[in-house]
């Protein structure tokens, strides 16, 4: 089970061989179903776009002032195109 290389290294092929590694054959042939699947894919940790704009003030400050202000400009836009 061990790879070529490893038989090479005669003192940890020496250590690995002081253990008897059972593995019991239900874990061996356990397979997930697609919905534990999808929990699990559901529930792993997911990494934040906007951590960078959140960890300074001045990112901080935009993401509050960004929609303010896009909220603004479509309103002017409406109110131009209504006229």
């Amino acid at each position: 089970m061990l790879n070529d290389e490893w038989k090479e290294e005669h003192e940890l092929q020496r250590r690995l061989d002081q253990f008897d590694v059972q593995i019991p054959k239900k874990l061996v042939t356990y397979k997930k179903s697609r919905w534990d699947r999808f929990i699990t894919y559901l529930g792993s940790p997911a990494k934040d776009p906007l951590e960078k704009w959140n960890s300074t003030s001045t990112g901080y400050t935009m993401l509050r002032i960004a929609p303010i202000i896009c909220g603004f400009v479509l309103a002017v836009v409406q109110w131009l195109s209504i006229r």
